[in-house]
């Protein structure tokens, strides 16, 4: 969004501090400034965080309040609304004003939000996609299926909630059922019960599992190079709109997700939808993968088409977003930009 914004206008970011000291100092150190220095011409970004963070805005929020600057807010988290209403985000829009403004990832997304916490009709509610941010390479590339098994993949920060414990357990199950089918893991894991059982499961299947660590560039390249299916079986409350599928699909890989967050508007096909019931999810995918030496080159295409069609409309709509957050200010327009460095 800084990248975004500077094209259009002159940016002041402020820090709001790595530690959970530095957060509540630079908290009140910034609502003093903005009380202080801020203009009514001004406009205000904030990143919003999924977790308490929030809290640490507020003097902020009301400095600008007071000061009658506009303020933008950017949530990237599902949390607000899977655990809402929150009472730090009935906080943060009471405290924003009339002048606020809300950008979510998706419409359901927004819609959802702004029918829990924007009862006034002067506090509006946007869509800006990710894939405005990160645009996928939506240039395919004409190549022939590899001679080998049916692959599945997961590329995340592995964790309980992101569903690789499901993952392997219903990975478990499809060996048994699709005969050389296998699975690549990819990610930092932290979790040391998660570690033990990544190598659990490589060591039950030694052909078949492979786990790669934490990759990126031309690692991340050849993983989606080397899969067939993306399955992301998340329940991470904060889950909204995944990179991940963005990338798999740009890559002409289909991807297997639950429907948490954005993922059931980003999804491809609604058939794709785990139900995290490992015997309705087992037959799924191992329906795909039987039909996939002869489907792979039409699926392939499928993917592309989606992620084309993502990014053009997204795109327009973040175009038209940006213009909107720009529309009102002079040249000499003055932007605060705040973005949490950690939740």
């Amino acid at each position: 969004m800084l990248g975004h914004l500077s094209e259009r206008a002159a940016l002041v970011p402020l820090s709001v501090g790595r530690t959970v000291t530095a957060k509540i100092v630079r908290g009140f150190s910034n609502g003093w400034m903005l009380l202080r220095h801020a203009r009514a011409d001004d406009v205000a970004y904030f990143s919003v965080p999924g977790q308490l963070g929030a809290w640490m805005l507020l003097p902020a929020i009301v400095a600008l309040r007071l000061r009658g600057v506009e303020a933008w807010f950017h949530h990237h988290s599902f949390r607000s609304i899977n655990r809402g209403p929150l009472k730090v985000m009935r906080a943060l829009v009471a405290c924003a004003g009339s002048r606020q403004n809300h950008i979510l990832l998706s419409d359901v997304m927004r819609d959802r939000f702004a029918a829990m916490y924007l009862s006034s009709p002067q506090r509006r509610a946007y869509t800006l996609s990710n894939t405005c941010l990160f645009p996928p390479d939506t240039q395919i590339r004409p190549v022939a299926r590899p001679e080998r098994p049916c692959t599945l993949g997961h590329l995340s920060v592995l964790t309980r909630a992101k569903g690789v414990f499901y993952l392997i357990d219903l990975f478990d199950t499809l060996v048994a059922q699709v005969p050389g089918i296998r699975l690549i893991l990819a990610g930092p894991v932290c979790d040391q019960e998660l570690a033990h059982a990544i190598t659990a499961a490589a060591a039950r299947h030694p052909d078949a599992f492979e786990y790669r660590g934490m990759i990126g560039g031309k690692e991340k390249a050849d993983f989606y190079r080397d899969i067939d299916l993306f399955v992301l079986p998340t329940t991470l409350v904060d889950e909204a709109e995944p990179l991940v599928m963005i990338e798999a699909y740009a890559q002409g890989v289909d991807v297997f997700a639950s429907a948490t967050g954005c993922i059931p508007d980003r999804l491809r096909d609604p058939a794709c939808t785990l139900t995290l019931d490992r015997t309705k999810d087992a037959a799924m995918i191992s329906s795909a993968a039987t039909a996939m030496p002869t489907g792979w080159m039409a699926l392939r295409n499928a993917c592309h088409t989606h992620v084309v069609q993502l990014a053009a409309t997204n795109a327009f709509q973040g175009h038209l977003l940006l213009t909107e957050i720009c529309a009102k200010q002079s040249s000499s327009l003055m932007m605060s930009a705040m973005k949490m460095a950690t939740r």
